[in-house]
This record gives C-alpha cells, structure tokens and sequence, in this order.
C-alpha cells in the first residue's frame, strides 16, 4: 500500500502523500486516494500596538483542514483536488483543482488551478513546513512579496497551464507556466503571468531528485537532497503609467543524515521589481533556515529542532513620507518538532520574534497603512500546533 502511494506521489507530483489514504480502486489503471489534513494551533500573541486598550491575548482554532483526492483515469491521465477550509466562520474553498497528462517523466502538462512554480516556498505544502506559514509576520506594513500572488498573503495558486518534467533521472527539473497571475478570479483580467523555474540535483554526488511538482521543507532522513533553485516571473498587467512586476528568486535546500543525525539547511531570496505595477516600487525577502532531525524513538517520536531567520523590506513605497521609505520587517523563529508518525501525527512548540525598523513602525501606524490590525511594534508569539494528515 505504501510502495503504491509513493508511486502515485511522484506520478502525481504530490511532495508527500499521507501514508493511509483511503483508496478506491476502479480496476487496475483507474483509482483515486482520498486524505483528510487538519492544524490545531493555540497562540499566545503579543501586543501589536501602542495602544493603552491593547492586550497580549491566548487563541485557540484551526487554520486549515483540507480533504484532498487524487489518482488517476489510466496512465495518461491523472488528477488532484484539494478542499480548503481555515476557520469556523469561513467557507471552505477549492485551493487546487488540475488535471494532468503524463507523456513522459521529462514532459507532463498540467491544466486548472494549482500552485505557481517560481519559488521553493510557494510549491511547499503548510504540512510539510518547518515553520508554519502565518500571514501576519509578512504583512506588517508591507507588501508581500511570497506568496506569489502580488499584494495577497493567503494563496500561492494560480489557475493556468503549467509544462513540467524531470530531465536526466531528475537531474535536472523544470516548470514552464502561462497562467491568470495576481488577479485570479477576476472577469476583467486581460493579462497573464508567465513563470519559469529550474532546479537542478548533482545526482552523480548520490542526491536523490525531488521528482514531484511541489516540494518539501524537510524529507525526515528519508533521502539526501542537495537541490538548487531558480524562478524568474512577469506578472503582466494593464492600465496607463503601469508596469508589469517581475520577480525573481533562488534558493537550495540541503538534508544529509549522519547516522542519527539529520541536519537540514534552506536559503532563499525573493526579489520583486514595479511591485503594484508601479515604477521602481520594490520588495524583497531573504531567509535562512534549519533544523535538526534525531532520527530515532525518543519516548513515542522523534524530536527535532528548527531556528528560521528571515528579513521582509520594501523600497520607494508609493506615497510614503522622507522617513518612510524603506520599511523592513526582521523575523526570528525558533521551533521544536516532535514527529509521532513523520509530518502524519506532529506536535511543535515554537517562538516567534518579530522586528520592525522605525519606518515599518511609523506607516503600519499610519491611516493608511496596508494591514488591519495595525500592527506597529515588535511582539513574540508562542505556538503550540498539533498536526495530523491521513
């Protein structure tokens, strides 16, 4: 059953599929995998303002639940679904809705909504990160500039055509994308966004490829992986006096176990030229992060820990004042892990600082400011998240 689900995660480009899914079987050629995903999360979240009403506060709830299906027709075609919901009071959503025809393992296209393929994070799943993908940290009187939906903070999808392979056994892995871009969803959108990514793979130093179309912050020991990332990408857009946005990032990720050690390092860095579609507006993301993984039963799981640094900043902001100019946010996360069953059953505690400069402070302050609440001062949340994914 496992062996079966692994092959479909790399027929399906699911980074890692959850080890029960409930199969239905039609005949040999035709089946479908049907999972359930949830985080439980508790936040103790520090105080966002000056303000004399604002309080620390202690939330519980559940950011995502997600039921996926995905299988395939016969050996050409395959498909994924994936239903989102993120709180009590919200309807759940479709986050991914494709169809796939597999040709060959260097050529495979895809078609429908599903997520862009320009950088490491946008193609990382919530359930496979080290550090739990929390909107405000990238928000905070600043634009965004990842996920790759400009100006949005909530969806790395994008529904379009996506062409992709693995060359040279996955040596070599490329994404050629044409698809709606940042204004997805809207019936007046007469432009597209094209994207390109390439990430190569020294197979020959014994690295495996990560062969799937998404990807995985950390693979627990169960492969090396030395991989080395580019993505450039145009957002076009229309209008007098506007520009199109350009985007452009690396990254590498690198896991080697050493007996019963597993250390894990990522870096990346995103760039974003005519952020908005105005001139010379830019915004920026450098981060560094890692974790390390003791590979063996502690207790009833495996305990590892992660430290994430990681620096948010834009530049000749539209209308920001002589002293407002360069907001710049600084995040330091420091995260232990306890795997019960990989990232199938996972519990973590983490602590999370976030900076901002003084031009970050005095614009999320200001009327204007581009979040809501205003969050204009340097806090620290404490997290307990409970994982679970069949």
């Amino acid at each position: 059953m496992r062996k079966s689900l692994l092959a479909m995660a790399a027929l399906m480009g699911v980074a890692t599929l959850p080890a029960h899914a409930w199969r239905v079987n039609i005949d040999k050629d035709t089946f479908a995998d049907i999972g359930f995903s949830t985080i439980v999360r508790g936040i103790s979240e520090g105080k966002r303002s000056e303000s004399p009403d604002e309080k620390s506060r202690i939330n519980f709830y559940v950011p995502q639940f997600n039921i996926t299906a995905s299988g395939q027709v016969n050996k050409l075609v395959y498909f994924n679904m994936n239903l989102e919901g993120r709180a009590a009071n919200d309807s759940p959503v479709v986050r991914d809705s494709f169809i796939g025809l597999k040709f060959a393992d260097e050529f495979r296209v895809q078609a429908g909504l599903m997520r862009a393929p320009f950088s490491r994070v946008a193609l990382t799943s919530a359930y496979v990160q080290l550090f739990p993908y929390t909107p405000r940290y990238r928000d905070i009187g600043m634009l965004v500039v990842e996920p790759t939906n400009v100006g949005t903070v909530v969806n790395p999808r994008d529904a379009g055509v996506v062409v992709w392979g693995n060359v040279a056994d996955g040596m070599v892995k490329y994404y050629l994308g044409v698809t709606d871009g940042d204004t997805i969803g809207s019936s007046t959108d007469n432009s597209l966004a094209t994207t390109i990514r390439l990430q190569f793979t020294p197979t020959m130093l014994g690295y495996k490829p990560e062969k799937g179309y998404t990807l995985s912050d950390t693979y627990l020991g169960r492969q090396n992986v030395l991989s080395v990332g580019f993505g450039y990408r145009v957002v076009g857009r229309s209008g007098t006096g506007v520009r199109d946005t350009k985007m452009w990032t690396v990254d590498m990720l690198y896991e080697q176990k050493f007996g019963n050690l597993v250390p894990n390092l990522q870096v990346g860095y995103i760039n974003q030229k005519d952020t908005r579609g105005r001139a010379n507006e830019k915004a920026s993301q450098l981060y560094a992060q890692g974790q390390l993984l003791f590979d063996q039963m502690m207790g009833f799981g495996k305990p590892a820990l992660a430290i994430r640094l990681e620096q948010n900043q834009n530049k000749n902001i539209h209308g920001a004042g002589a002293n407002e100019n360069d907001p710049k946010v600084t995040r330091l996360g420091v995260w232990g892990h306890y795997y019960i069953k990989g990232q199938d059953a996972k519990v973590s505690l983490g602590l999370d600082s976030v900076s901002l400069n003084s031009e970050a402070k005095n614009r999320s302050c200001a009327p204007t400011t581009f979040t809501s609440p205003r969050n204009c001062r340097n806090f620290t949340d404490i997290t307990l998240q409970l994982q679970t994914r069949f």
